[in-house]
């Protein structure tokens, strides 16, 4: 029998596709609820018959039964308004009861999904009224309600949904170390020397037989990411850029430099000399001891030495932080956040740390933190940064989000990456390049996406465009 006091859950998940991200919500409560094969059970069950007039569910929940009726014709059945219907009424009851039970609410109640933004851009909602949408129908916190809002405001002009344009993502999982919150299958360059001037050649094969595809668009930005592809030979990084450089006649081209270390002046020249107009810094951190803790193999100092050379040239330059690092308090966030916006750099995007499956920090069996403490930093973050010239442009979330929050973009105003926001929004196609890069055709007249992925692993990802250009 069920234990109605206990907090451990078995997810038994029986509702149709189109309501699998449901049970997310019960993920969001974790830790404050535990989920396991053995303990209490959620049941989610679907029932339809046909012709009806209606969807009924029933969620068993601590021996509690819910019977949730939606009303609809039979010609809406499978419309997306019915669907999101649907799924909202479901994830609200879920949510209050969570929040009766547990007395815990989350920041964006019953929102689970990545792009909060998104709900916006269906245009269900008038200007005017996204706050309280938000607030009303998803009990979202009135702070986030707000941030979601000045998001989309500070999108418009760069938000341009379209179907002929394409951007391009060009991935290299190569890093110096492996940094502990990293869940991407990225290698460490001393164990792949041998294959790195193979791979580059392989993404210049790779660009050549998907021609095709390039011609069918106009290609509007590129972002070199991964990985730190500074890290790589100059002669190699020189050689994928001049390649790039010529579908970069006056457009925003990305290199994500990443890591301070990976960052010299020749690198620089070699960026600025192939039309690349934007680069990352990513200190994460100011703290000595916190960069040694997460794996990353630079000092503060180096932070500073990159910045200064790479001031020496025209790039928009952005810097990462992470809220919520190992052993850090919110006084340490403060420090490496005064101090980012002390250099004045035109971007700054502000991470809530996620423990990520395949990281190795979730090796480590390392839990969410729900103290409130990265709400601190964040709210922090968001009001400091507004007071000295950054807006909010672009967010997104994740699973396993320390205080169930976010990742935000800020940036002084013009200064939004494009990029960035077609990726998050999925206003236009992606093609991706590289061993893991995801092409997404996005096709905005039929409310459609298809999703193609390469290979993850470096070696198999060579041999399928070896094989490819051989026929």
């Amino acid at each position: 029998m069920t234990n109605v006091n206990s907090n451990v859950y078995k997810i038994i998940n029986l509702l149709p596709d189109f309501l699998n991200d449901v049970p997310e919500i019960i993920r969001a409560f974790q830790p404050h609820i535990q989920i396991s094969d053995d303990g209490a059970e959620i049941i989610l069950k679907f029932y339809y018959n046909e012709p009806v007039n209606n969807h009924i569910f029933e969620l068993i929940i601590d021996n509690l039964t819910y019977k949730l009726e939606v009303p609809l014709k039979i010609e809406d059945t499978d419309s997306l308004t019915v669907k999101s219907q649907t799924k909202r009424i479901i994830k609200n009851y879920l949510y209050k009861h969570f929040v009766s039970k547990l007395g815990v609410k989350l920041a964006y109640g019953s929102l689970t999904g990545v792009r909060p933004t998104s709900i916006i851009y269906r245009g269900e909602i008038r200007k005017e009224d996204v706050e309280n949408y938000f607030k009303i129908n998803f009990f979202v916190t009135e702070s986030k309600a707000k941030l979601i809002n000045d998001v989309h405001t500070n999108q418009i002009g760069f938000y341009c949904p379209s179907d002929t344009k394409i951007d391009l993502f060009i991935n290299i999982p190569i890093c110096k170390t492996k940094c502990k919150y990293c869940s991407f299958p990225t290698a460490v360059l001393a164990k792949s020397n041998d294959i790195l001037e193979d791979y580059i050649n392989c993404i210049l094969m790779e660009i050549e037989l998907k021609r095709n595809i390039l011609e069918n668009y106009e290609i509007g930005s590129i972002y070199v990411g991964g990985g730190t592809p500074t890290c790589i030979p100059d002669c190699l990084l020189d050689k994928l850029l001049k390649h790039l450089s010529e579908f970069a006649n006056n457009i925003e081209f990305t290199v994500e430099a990443g890591r301070p270390d990976s960052i010299s002046l020749k690198n620089l020249n070699i960026m600025a000399n192939n039309k690349v107009s934007r680069i990352s810094i990513n200190p994460q951190t100011f703290n000595e001891d916190t960069l040694i803790k997460i794996g990353r193999n630079h000092n503060v100092d180096s932070i500073y030495e990159a910045y200064e050379l790479s001031r020496l040239f025209s790039f928009c330059i952005n810097m990462d932080l992470i809220a919520g690092l190992p052993d850090e308090h919110e006084k340490d966030f403060i420090s490496s956040l005064n101090k980012t916006i002390a250099l004045s750099p035109d971007n700054i995007t502000v991470h809530s740390l996620s423990i990520k499956r395949g990281s190795i920090f979730m090796e480590e069996a390392n839990k969410k933190d729900v103290s409130g403490v990265v709400t601190k930093m964040v709210d922090y973050s968001q009001s400091t940064l507004v007071e000295n010239g950054y807006i909010p442009y672009y967010l997104y979330r994740q699973k396993n989000t320390f205080d169930n929050l976010e990742n935000v973009g800020y940036c002084k105003p013009g200064k939004q990456c494009r990029y960035n926001i077609n990726y998050m929004e999925e206003t236009n196609t992606v093609l991706g390049l590289g061993a893991g890069a995801m092409t997404k055709f996005v096709f905005n007249k039929e409310n459609r996406i298809e999703r193609v992925r390469n290979k993850k692993n470096i070696e198999l990802y060579m041999t399928d465009i070896i094989n490819l250009a051989k026929h």
